[in-house]
């Protein structure tokens, strides 16, 4: 799935940034375009995670309520975040949702969460939801906005199986609450007599025993070779993100993509030269050896992989025709994405 994912990225970046769409005036044929939409905000629906009732903040302190397009139920971006407990970062450029492990954060451990978005309600908040009423309001359905979960981009799907898209209302983006609930592991049930939707079963999770240490040797290198696949995983998803925009940036906009490009070139060859640079390998076991040979191969993969991206953000700030690096963008892109997964399967736990 991941792969298919991926490819997805990278085939929509490829055909409609480098070539079909490199001039055209119109949408191409298939675009994911956004369109205006009409559903309901709904302060009459009770969300509970573990039998507790939540209420949502935004960003400003002001309660924000779900929304129900089409029978499926949203929840805005910040109040997702606190319920997972992950971190959660949107990209402009790419119009991405990374949720988990970000651009910022990839390593996502010393990623802070904001939990005041989603907290207990209490008496107060009951009775001010209570003194509302349903309304019909519009905002956007978003077929163009990308949502990321640890770096895999996630697809959604509403009860009767059917893609929903993630909306936008009053410029916040609102995801789908049961993929949320996928995501986080946990059931989620619907009660229309109470209008109450519930998320979890408000047991705690059981402590997993402790398994056998590793060698602390071996620890110490893969710890140091996952700190340089986050790196470098980051940095593929923060190039290709940079450069899906490109068609409809400015010429402004095109020439800053073109010099934050050769940033990540700079910052691509730093990796590989810190990935040769790791010592001791001759002393390394069979294992940390084909660990270690994937983090390089991968490395010097998504070098010329970065350093096409910049030739095409070069071009395209200057206006030139970039589809003859079609071809070789594409070989590239692919190369990259087979070593990066074979590097994971190798190297993260």
């Amino acid at each position: 799935m991941k792969k298919a994912a991926i490819f997805v990225i990278i085939t929509a970046l490829l055909f409609s940034t480098c070539i079909t769409a490199a001039y055209a005036d119109e949408p191409a044929a298939g675009t994911r375009v956004p369109k205006k939409v009409m559903f309901w905000l709904k302060p009459d629906i009770c969300v509970e995670l573990n039998e507790v009732r939540m209420v949502f903040k935004d960003v400003n302190g002001q309660t924000v309520y779900p929304v129900v397009f089409n029978g499926t139920t949203y929840l805005p971006v910040r109040a997702v975040s606190s319920l997972m407990g992950e971190p959660i970062e949107w990209d402009a450029a790419s119009k991405t949702v990374y949720i988990g492990r970000t651009l910022t954060n990839p390593v996502k451990s010393p990623a802070q969460v904001s939990r005041d978005c989603a907290v207990r309600a209490d008496e107060s908040d009951i009775i001010a939801a209570s003194m509302l009423q349903p309304s019909l309001v519009s905002g956007y359905s978003k077929p163009d906005v990308t949502v990321m979960y640890d770096f895999e981009i996630q697809t959604f799907r509403d009860a009767d199986r059917q893609t929903v898209y993630p909306l936008n209302y009053n410029g916040s983006i609102y995801l789908p609450l049961r993929a949320i609930s996928r995501l986080m592991g946990e059931p989620i049930e619907w009660d229309a007599a109470a209008k109450r939707i519930s998320i979890g079963d408000g047991e705690e999770e059981e402590e997993e025993p402790d398994e056998e240490k590793p060698d602390a040797d071996s620890e110490a290198v893969f710890k140091q070779l996952r700190k340089l696949f986050e790196e470098e995983e980051a940095l593929y998803y923060e190039a290709a993100a940079k450069i899906t925009r490109i068609k409809d940036a400015t010429v402004e906009e095109k020439q800053a993509i073109a010099v934050s490009a050769s940033e990540n070139y700079i910052k691509a060859q730093s990796i590989t030269l810190d990935v040769k640079g790791i010592e001791d390998q001759d002393e390394f076991t069979g294992e940390e050896k084909a660990a270690y040979d994937a983090l390089l191969a991968f490395a010097e993969s998504n070098e010329y992989y970065i350093l096409i991206l910049e030739n095409i953000a070069y071009m395209a700030a200057n206006a030139q025709d970039y589809s003859m690096l079609a071809d070789t963008f594409l070989y590239f892109a692919l190369e990259a994405q087979a070593k990066m997964e074979a590097a994971r399967d190798m190297i993260m736990p």
